[in-house]
């Protein structure tokens, strides 16, 4: 016999499922009910116990929270509610009750809840049953709290006398005839069974043999009654088929609840059922020591157990014996007598601790604190929840993370790299599978946006029947449109990946109209070669085709030779002009030229050279620089008293006017940098990837596509706000403007040619300028340019522009390039990402697998991330030093004010200055 006590009447006082209490509360009663078998169906278990509490299930429906036995901790056993709300719930309460033999029985909380609304009526329908078997009632009561009604029958029809009478008491109300609780439905049993699937089987069902409650009972136990039909299982829309209505006048039928609990919205106080399908963890908690008969999920849960407790008491523990069925763990101090052992138990599907020796009888004393216990794949089970919030974690983090958690162990920095690695494969796949995955990424990728392109160069292996990954490039659609509406200026560089696998990831870079970085393509290689480079600006030559068939782009790099070679061997329109210019990072060649001379009053002349837009200017820097190559040779000349090969180390000036100016200087540009010196936009963006660049390759690709999708969006919205508030132009080009705009108050104009726009823009004097001020400028309106240069090299009017065109009364604002308008911007960013689609939808690859290059798989030790600083972070280049020096730094060292004395600003700045120079050597 099974028994039940079911809750009812009342609120409970305390509703917390987690807590599992007694259902307690005001109002509540109990009622006590025994069936002979289990149950299979939800609604075989509201039959029961509706047909106990005598409530008509045509009428009302109740709710069934079960107080589940969870956990046994101390001798003392743990509850949990859970909501009844499906027949697997059904047949979950009854195996827990049956594998928890210790619980005397089933502890039931009903809330009820009608059907239909009921109000009253000076007519009642009388429901009337199809045979003599099966009766629905109207205005019943529950024998609980009886409301007795008055009920007035015409003659021959009255109520009473056509059903049977409640439990032999006198009523005016029908109810329902006994049934036998034996009662079982095969109808539903052989449903239940047709239907039930071994895929729906719960982790504890699956514990328990499906007849171990029908080994006590009887066949003539549950013979079907044919006469009684299942009436929780009746519909509102069935209605017609059980039952006809008929019209009773003179009858005022009222229901009236047994307790007003009745009604009362308890969903709150449900709990989700999920909550019981969660793994079992363990019975042991980290303040326990070990003992018999402990229970664990798996082998790994008991692993893990033991290296806590090694960690905790500071222990070296060794496997004596490690098998699918057991595990046997020793103290390695041989003296020591601790030893636990484990076997798997399969009636139950867990691990118990069977035979258990302590504690320790050995000393801790010398034992270092080294975390020697604690191997790579348990540090990497703890890693994977911080990784998942923050897969950029450092190292530092993680150690300093073990530390404070498990009694101040110290780990090695390789040892937790390693275990870094593993819990990386774990979230974002094998390295070595992630290969295989890149290329069924990539096509749904292309399957999503036609637009989007990618390359990948392979190396078969006929005896391995597999083919080594050598390149990838990939570019996305929105990119490659949204650069239709950019300055025709890319920058492209190369990092380092620092993951498991060695490599470099090239990047191309371009700028929006309000000079942020927008990335066009990406590659992974093995290394930066003259072939590597050339393969991907190929690539990227035919992703953007179309894109830039008519536009002349500015390519700004390095000075590596493949580079060089690719770009000088780039195709030429039909007409045999050059359609890519290509230019030299300033930074870079600032770093070489430190190199050879190491001086950094030269390094600062030849970056201000550099930078110049006058001719006048730039010769001013330049003649310094030829003075001292001069004085130097000579000096030789007097030291050697003999002639010999002239010496490069000596030779700065002739060393920067061997190489091209127009690759190196802003003056002899023509225009096409648009004010863009360095590749710094394609190391920012480095900066944004370091998180990826230690990521499995297609977990990688899967970073640069979010944060694509992100940065769209983001920027997208912010553009459109911009837009609904009138402005044209773009933050970037509107601060250069108003700066140009301030300037060019005190300048004065003179008309020279009106019909060639040709205009004479004189600044006024500056005593505190390095020339003074006072100085003459050529404008030509129809060209669009100015002798100063800058407007030329910016695209956005110089001061001396906007004082020409303020002249003829003009807005100035109408001559910047439309590329900094925000209608260029929105469009940059309007061709938007879409959903991908779920991994399970992505086609199939045909062809050889793909593989990394064993050869590229990093060796043991700690390896470097950041980028090994030189000559342009103001490190110097010695052997074995990398100590800074601030005079060999790009940025030079702060100077003081020629007026005040003072740091942090110069004469031009100074708030004792009366002016301020209208014709500045700032490179800006």
């Amino acid at each position: 016999m099974i028994h039940i006590n079911i809750y009812y009447g009342g609120p409970l006082s305390n509703a917390d499922a987690y807590e599992g209490l007694p259902f307690q509360g005001p109002g509540i009663q109990c009622y006590y009910m025994m069936i002979r078998r289990k149950l299979k169906t939800l609604n075989e278990l509201k039959e029961k116990i509706m047909e106990e509490l005598q409530l008509n299930p045509a009428l009302h429906d109740i709710h069934i929270t079960f107080r589940s036995p969870h956990e046994v901790l101390n001798q003392c056993i743990n509850y949990r509610h859970m909501a009844i709300k499906e027949d697997k719930h059904v047949r979950i309460m009854f195996n827990k009750m049956q594998k928890w033999e210790q619980c005397a029985g089933f502890e039931l909380y009903v809330t009820l809840e009608p059907r239909a609304e009921i109000v009253q009526t000076t007519t009642s329908l009388q429901f009337a049953a199809l045979d003599d078997q099966c009766t629905t009632l109207g205005g019943y009561t529950p024998p609980f709290q009886e409301t007795p009604t008055t009920i007035e029958s015409e003659p021959g029809n009255r109520y009473e006398d056509q059903f049977c009478a409640h439990r032999g008491e006198s009523s005016t109300f029908p109810v329902v005839g006994d049934e036998d609780e034996d009662y079982v439905d095969h109808a539903a049993i052989r449903d239940e069974d047709e239907d039930e699937d071994l895929d729906d089987r719960d982790e504890y069902e699956e514990r328990i043999e499906q007849d171990d409650f029908d080994r006590g009972v009887d066949d003539h136990e549950i013979t079907p009654n044919p006469h009684v039909h299942d009436m929780a299982e009746c519909d509102e829309d069935d209605v017609d088929a059980t039952i006809r209505v008929q019209h009773v006048t003179n009858t005022t039928p009222v229901y009236e609840p047994p307790a007003s609990s009745f009604y009362a919205n308890t969903w709150e106080n449900m709990v989700d059922p999920e909550v019981v399908h969660q793994a079992f963890t363990s019975s042991w908690k980290e303040d326990m020591n070990f003992s018999t008969g402990l229970i664990f999920a798996n082998k790994e849960a008991v692993k893990c157990a033991l290296t806590i407790y090694a960690a905790k008491h500071n222990r070296n523990v060794v496997t004596s014996r490690s098998t699918k069925t057991r595990l046997s763990v020793k103290c390695m101090d041989e003296s020591c007598k601790w030893y636990v052992g484990a076997v798997v138990k399969p009636e139950l599907g867990l691990w118990k601790v069977t035979s258990y020796g302590g504690p320790h009888s050995c000393m801790t004393l010398g034992t270092a604190l080294d975390g020697r216990m604690m191997d790579c794949n348990f540090l990497a089970a703890e890693f994977v929840p911080i990784l998942q919030k923050n897969h950029m974690a450092t190292i530092d983090h993680l150690r300093d993370f073990i530390k404070a958690k498990y009694y101040g162990h110290e780990l090695s920095y390789y040892k937790i790299w390693d275990a870094k690695q593993k819990a990386i494969a774990k979230i974002f796949g094998n390295w070595e599978e992630s290969y295989q995955r890149l290329r069924k990424l990539l096509l749904a990728y292309l399957d999503q946006q036609v637009g989007t392109r990618y390359w990948y160069h392979t190396e078969p292996r006929a005896e391995f029947g597999d083919s080594i990954l050598r390149y990838v490039f990939w570019a996305f659609a929105p990119c490659i449109e949204g650069f239709r509406h950019c300055k025709p200026v890319i920058s492209i560089d190369g990092t380092h990946l620092y993951g498991k696998y060695r490599g470099v990831l090239l990047i191309a870079m371009a700028t929006d109209a309000n000079n942020k970085v927008l990335p066009l393509a990406f590659a992974v290689v093995d290394k930066e070669s003259g072939p590597s480079w050339g393969w991907f600006l190929e690539c990227f030559r035919i992703s953007m085709g179309d894109v830039i068939a008519n536009k002349d782009i500015c390519v700004i790099s390095d000075r590596h030779k493949g580079i060089q070679n690719a770009i000088a061997n780039w195709p030429r329109d039909d007409h045999g002009r050059i359609r890519v210019f290509h230019r030299y990072c300033l930074r870079h060649v600032a770093s070489n030229f430190n190199k050879h001379f190491q001086d950094a009053t030269l390094k600062s002349l030849a970056l201000k050279a550099r930078y110049a837009t006058q001719e006048a200017k730039f010769e001013l820097y330049m003649q310094p620089i030829k003075e001292a190559e001069i004085e130097a040779l000579r000096e030789k000349l007097r030291t050697e008293r003999q002639e010999s090969e002239p010496d490069s180390s000596i030779m700065p000036y002739t060393y920067l006017m061997n190489e091209d100016l127009n690759m190196w200087t802003q003056l002899h540009d023509g225009g096409y940098r648009y004010g863009a010196m360095t590749t710094n936009v394609s190391e920012c963006f480095n900066g944004v990837l370091k998180g990826a660049r230690g990521l499995p390759i297609a977990a990688m690709v899967e970073f640069t596509w979010s944060k694509l999708v992100a940065y769209f969006h983001d920027r997208h919205k912010a553009i459109t706000h911009d837009l609904s508030k009138g402005k044209v132009w773009s933050k970037y080009a509107l601060t250069i403007y108003e700066e140009n705009l301030k300037k060019s108050i005190t300048h004065q104009v003179n008309a020279f040619n009106n019909q060639n726009g040709i205009f004479q823009v004189i600044t006024a004097y500056n005593i505190h300028s390095s020339g003074g001020g006072h100085h003459s400028q050529e404008v030509n309106l129809v060209a669009k340019t100015c002798r100063c240069g800058k407007w030329k090299n910016r695209k956005i009017p110089c001061s001396h522009a906007i004082k020409a065109l303020q002249h003829l009364g003009q807005d100035a604002t109408t001559y910047i390039d439309p590329c900094y308008s925000l209608e260029n911007a929105i469009r940059t960013y309007s061709h938007a990402f879409l959903v991908p689609k779920s991994e399970s939808l992505w086609r199939d690859v045909e062809g050889p697998k793909w593989v990394p290059d064993p050869d590229l798989l990093r060796a043991k030790g700690r390896p470097v991330k950041s980028r090994i600083r030189n000559e342009m972070d103001g490190v110097r280049r010695e052997p074995g030093s990398r100590r800074p020096d601030s005079d060999l730094r790009e940025i030079q060292q702060k100077q003081s004010c020629g007026l005040c004395h003072q740091h942090g600003h110069n004469r031009r700045r100074c708030p004792l200055s009366r002016g301020a120079s209208t014709s500045s050597n700032d490179p800006n």
